[in-house]
């Protein structure tokens, strides 16, 4: 009996502590938590590949859902925007949540593997290229990005709203979050300042995740590895934001990304090894 109660401690002492480690690494790297939770599941602990998506989506909603009150708070979050991308995104996870339970593990890996490679070279190109224009405090965008709330900005929904469809496709198969492709579509499409544009993103991840985890996949939640990196990953994005004026979170990203290389290229190959 001992043994059990020591070993269910523990379990939930490594969740805990991987929910914030990972967390606080996404925090200063922009890479988010999806990213390096799903491998961590995968590849470190064994879980089968729906329930690493399931888990990392819980720990992005617990992480989206702290980041998002502040955000609301501060009036940052356009909400005329998110309802325009979150009306197509709500099909596209239903649609990733069928097409992950249709995959093979080796297909996922392969997969996965390559959207890793994908947006790991995309945020390091994005990172370190020089004269940007966003300016010292990163706002880059269009003055009606001002307006917060329900602002009048053109929202083009005959692109925004396919992006937006894709962008949930990619966050219930994955579990990624999603918002490696709603940036790009708010910053570059829709002309929002880079402040406003993750304090949006990050409401939508929060909807999007409630909506995968909550009701898509209720029955098939686990308590036990869900709750520890939920509560993990919200210590772990204080953390960060504590964290990030210290660090130099450019070198910091180098590192994970060759780290992030050997795990897409570790999956990819284990999942070829398999198929051949």
């Amino acid at each position: 009996m001992k043994v059990v109660v020591v070993s269910a401690v523990l379990s939930l002492i490594i969740f805990f502590s991987a929910g914030a480690f990972i967390s606080t690494l996404g925090s200063l790297t922009g890479l988010g938590g999806g990213f390096l939770c799903v491998p961590f599941l995968v590849v470190a602990w064994g879980l089968g590949r729906e329930d690493a998506v399931l888990l990392s989506l819980t720990m992005i909603l617990a992480n989206s859902t702290s980041a998002s009150v502040s955000y609301i708070r501060s009036g940052l979050v356009d909400f005329r925007v998110a309802l325009l991308l979150i009306i197509t995104a709500l099909p596209g996870l239903v649609l990733g949540y069928l097409l992950l339970r249709s995959m093979e593990a080796a297909q996922f890996d392969i997969l996965f593997a390559i959207l890793l490679i994908t947006v790991n070279v995309y945020i390091l190109v994005s990172r370190t290229r020089k004269g940007s224009g966003s300016g010292a405090d990163g706002e880059k965008g269009s003055s009606n990005s001002d307006a917060g709330g329900w602002s009048r900005r053109k929202l083009s929904p005959a692109i925004s709203m396919p992006v937006a469809f894709l962008a949930g496709v990619a966050s219930s198969t994955f579990g990624i979050g999603g918002g490696a492709v709603l940036m790009p579509l708010q910053v570059g499409l829709l002309k929002m300042k880079v402040k406003r544009a993750i304090a949006t993103s990050m409401f939508l991840l929060m909807l999007m995740s409630a909506f995968r985890v909550l009701v898509i996949s209720r029955a098939d939640f686990d308590p036990i590895i869900g709750l520890p990196l939920a509560l993990g990953a919200i210590f772990g994005a204080q953390a960060g934001s504590l964290l990030v004026r210290r660090v130099k979170a450019r070198y910091l990203l180098f590192i994970l990304s060759g780290f992030l290389f050997l795990i897409a290229f570790y999956m990819a190959g284990s999942a070829l090894n398999e198929l051949l």
